[in-house]
Parts: structure tokens; C-alpha cells; sequence
């Protein structure tokens, strides 16, 4: 198996003796190596978010957008599409709030930023953005944009930020207490992990969001109320959590559920992010490596495969059905036969 190490800066370092044609260094490059998600565009074009801002690459070229004041070079932790009637727009949850951009990404790019204090003056018929660290995001089918934040969960419909019932089930504190981590949906319902609070679900219908009955430790099979990541296919939910993985059929707590650990294979029971690859693969990232699960088999993979990093913090997969890791210390591709990976200069 070929791989290939590219550090962005007037030398390129070559893992394989065997690669031909090297990625040429271009003037551009990672911001940071710290990369906290990856969005792949329509088109082909790849956006990194990281510590120190966006970067994006064609495949080619690589590009930053420093140069326009109005995008968020600070740090970014999520990255969210939408096609809208006025254009397509490129969502980021950072440090400092949300930045909705005008695509293609450029220099001359209109952006809009909403945080806690602007999005209650703009619209003081409704709540607003709960905080200014927006660590996960996510657009739902309905286009509602949800985002989970250090002091609770928000959600912006439309032109509005409506009002979210939370039900018997959860106190006002409570995802301020359990930090969001992940967000994901299928159909109206949105599932969101939780550090503490195991899984809790909301559900969106014309006029009203609302919350339905949580998923948590004694009244689900997740093996920990500390879930790290959620990933939706359909009826089937994945919840990466710290004390290993587990797949939930449907919608009934008590039943359905299937765990996986790392005496079945899985590299670490840390499980970060997950994504599914075009052939039905899933994958699961760890700080400790890959692990590829095909339904029977499992396969893992660390440095000593190709890998920039052991840490993998987010999994994205291109249209070629090639694979992105995002790392603590950069990008690594995978094209089931090479491995090219990426650093900031």
C-alpha cells in the first residue's frame, strides 16, 4: 500500500519512494493543523476547519480566506451546507458564534456572523443563539439550521429562532450540564449526543419543536451516557461513545441495539467520529487509529499504515469515494490503494 507525506512548505517529504508525481507546494495552505471537520462541496472542493480559520483545495490549490474580514479566522469547530433560493451558503460554528458565507468561497465573499448578543437584538421575538461556542452544527431536511453550543441548543428556521419545548423529559439546565457534542438526523427527528446526558432527540414539525423521550443509560443499551459522536443511516442510528460503539434499529429505547468494543475489533473504544463510505463501510475514528467494520470484518489502521495521526477527529468522504481524516496534525487521504497526507507550513 503507497503512502505519501506532504508537509506544505518549499519541501516535500516523500513516504514512498515509489510515488511518481508528488503534489506540487503551492503558496496556500492549512491554517493549522488542528482540524476539527471537514466539508466536502458538490463540486469537488474540500473545506477544513481548523484552530486558525478555513482553508480549502480543489485538488490542486490550495486556498485560505484571511483576506476577507467578514469570515471567521478563529477557530472553527463545524462545518454546514445549505442551498438556499438566493444561493448556496457555507455554515460555521466557531468560537465567536455562527459565520454564514455566500458561496464560492472567495475573497469578495459576503458573510454574516450571529452570536448570543446580536441574534437577541435582530430578533427579539425569539431566543437566539444560547452561546457564542458553537461546537457542533447541523441542517436538517427542513432546512432548520440546529447548533450546539457551550450554554445549550438553538435552532434557526427560516428567519426566526423558534422557541424549543423541552418536555418532561429534560430540566432547562440540562445541555448545559451535558455538553452537546454531535448532532445528526433522519426524517424529523434530530439525535444529539451528549457528554453525560446519554442521547437526547428533538422533533420538528410545522410549528413547534419539541423533545421526545431520551436515549440514556438505564433505559437504553448505550454502554456510556458520554457519547462522543452520532452518525444516522435511515432507521439506523451509531453512537460512538468512551466506552465503545453501538448501533440502534428504529426508535424504541429498550430494544435493537447492537455494541461493539475492542475485543470485537474496534482499534479503540474511544470512538470520535463516524462516517459511511460508498461501498457501506463504516468508519469509525479513535485517538488510537481507524477501524473500517464491513458488517463481519473489521480492519484497522494507525501511522504505521499511512495515517498523519492516531487522533482522528472527524471523517468525510469525497465524491470519488476516496476518504479524509482530519487529525491534530493534519489531513490524511485515502484512496484504498495510497495514502497522501497534508500539514500546515
Amino acid at each position: 500500500m503507497k503512502h505519501i507525506f506532504i508537509t506544505l512548505t518549499f519541501t516535500l517529504f516523500l513516504f514512498s519512494s515509489c510515488e511518481k508525481d508528488p503534489v506540487p507546494f503551492e503558496e496556500e495552505s492549512l491554517p493549522d493543523n488542528y482540524i476539527h471537520a471537514v466539508y466536502i462541496h458538490s463540486d469537488g472542493v474540500k473545506y477544513f476547519a481548523t484552530k486558525r480559520g478555513l482553508a480549502s483545495f480543489d485538488g490542486t490549490v490550495w486556498k485560505t480566506y484571511h483576506s476577507n474580514s467578514k469570515i471567521a479566522v478563529g477557530s472553527i469547530y463545524d462545518i454546514g451546507y445549505e442551498q438556499t433560493t438566493y444561493g448556496d451558503e457555507l455554515w460555521l460554528g466557531t468560537d465567536k458564534g455562527v459565520n454564514v458565507i455566500s458561496m464560492p468561497v472567495d475573497a469578495l465573499s459576503g458573510a454574516t456572523s450571529y452570536t448570543k448578543e446580536n441574534t437577541k437584538i435582530l430578533f427579539p421575538d425569539g431566543p437566539g443563539l444560547a452561546g457564542n461556542s458553537v461546537f457542533t452544527l447541523k441542517i436538517d431536511s427542513k432546512n432548520i439550521r440546529w447548533f450546539g453550543t457551550q450554554e445549550g441548543l438553538s435552532a434557526f428556521s427560516g428567519n426566526q429562532w423558534p422557541g424549543i419545548n423541552l418536555g418532561n423529559h429534560y430540566d432547562v439546565g440540562f445541555f448545559v450540564n451535558n455538553q452537546i457534542t454531535s448532532l445528526d438526523y433522519s426524517g424529523d427527528t434530530l439525535y444529539i449526543g451528549t457528554k453525560g446526558g446519554g442521547v437526547a432527540r428533538m422533533v420538528s414539525s410545522m410549528d413547534a419543536i419539541t423533545a421526545a423521550s431520551p436515549y440514556e443509560i438505564p433505559w437504553s443499551a448505550l454502554p456510556s451516557n458520554q457519547v462522543l459522536s452520532v452518525f444516522t443511516d435511515g432507521a439506523i442510528q451509531w453512537y460512538g461513545t468512551d466506552e465503545g460503539v453501538v448501533k440502534h434499529t428504529g426508535m424504541k429505547a429498550k430494544s435493537n441495539w447492537e455494541s461493539f468494543y475492542e475485543q470485537d475489533g474496534l482499534v479503540n473504544n474511544t470512538v470520535q467520529c463516524i462516517q459511511k463510505d460508498t461501498d457501506g463501510n463504516m468508519w469509525f475514528g479513535t485517538p488510537e487509529g481507524l477501524s473500517k467494520f464491513d458488517g463481519m470484518n473489521w480492519e484497522n489502521y494507525t501511522k504505521t499504515d499511512g495515517l498523519i495521526s492516531n487522533n482522528i477527529l472527524c471523517i468525510a468522504v469525497d465524491l470519488d469515494g476516496s476518504l479524509w481524516f482530519g487529525t491534530d496534525k493534519g489531513i490524511s487521504h485515502f484512496t484504498q490503494t495510497i495514502w497522501t497526507s497534508y500539514q500546515a507550513k
